[in-house]
């Protein structure tokens, strides 16, 4: 569905098909937040950067990234996973007495500093030895959407993945847009709404995520949300 098509269901979903209570601008800037929500709970928008490990250097520039990065779920050394941490877990190597950024050895976990979106850093940990000298230190990495700009443009910087569920954004923002008029009438909407979308959420969670896993998808087209006919990808 391109953005014209989505303001359009949005519209009759909100018994506003002329935009007059709910102008395309608000109807853009909810379909921007629905996107945002969406690309990272699926992970929808991936790309990976490949740095090499030095010994001795525990921090490393992530820079180049041809977007705007959202979030850095995963990181691999030598193809084995590293275990994500934030500061706090840190700090009890501190609170024992231990100045953790002078351990040594190879790395097992990793923790991403700083919020520059043009420039972030990966710290791995322990310090990488000897032994590490020219691995790969793959950092996979979640890139914001671009706004679709173009009344012709479509969601997720126009993913195929993700086409057989562009209705469910439509239901998301007509539920967050009813939501600040309360009134028996949109209440009544808005659940009902908020399923549909939430559905459509899940069934796209478990598409990237069998994406992810090189698993075969088959189509499915038994779901049909108020009326309308719509193909899912499931397993």
């Amino acid at each position: 569905m391109t953005r014209a098509d989505l303001e359009s269901l949005i519209g009759d979903l909100t018994s506003d098909p002329s935009h007059d209570r709910y102008t395309t601008s608000q109807i853009d800037t909810e379909l921007d937040n629905t996107q945002n929500q969406w690309n990272t709970e699926a992970k929808i928008i991936k790309d990976t950067a490949t740095l090499t490990v030095v010994a001795g250097t525990r921090q490393y520039a992530i820079s180049s990234l041809g977007g705007v990065p959202i979030s850095f779920p995963r990181a691999t050394h030598k193809g084995i996973p590293l275990q994500k941490r934030d500061k706090t877990y840190f700090d009890l190597y501190a609170g024992s007495g231990v100045d953790w950024t002078t351990l040594n050895g190879t790395p097992t976990d990793f923790l991403i500093e700083a919020n520059d979106p043009a420039i972030q850093y990966i710290t791995v940990f322990p310090n990488p030895g000897s032994a590490d000298i020219g691995a790969n230190l793959v950092i996979e990495f979640i890139l914001a959407h671009t706004s679709m700009a173009n009344s012709g443009d479509t969601p997720f910087n126009a993913s195929p993945e993700t086409a057989p569920y562009h209705f469910g954004l439509a239901y998301s923002v007509a539920a967050r847009l009813l939501l600040r008029d309360p009134s028996p009438q949109n209440e009544a909407k808005v659940e009902p709404y908020r399923s549909v979308s939430d559905r459509a959420l899940a069934d796209l969670i478990t598409v990237f995520k069998a994406l992810e896993k090189a698993e075969p998808l088959r189509l499915r087209s038994n779901y049909v949300p108020v009326g309308r006919q719509v193909s899912n990808w499931r397993n």
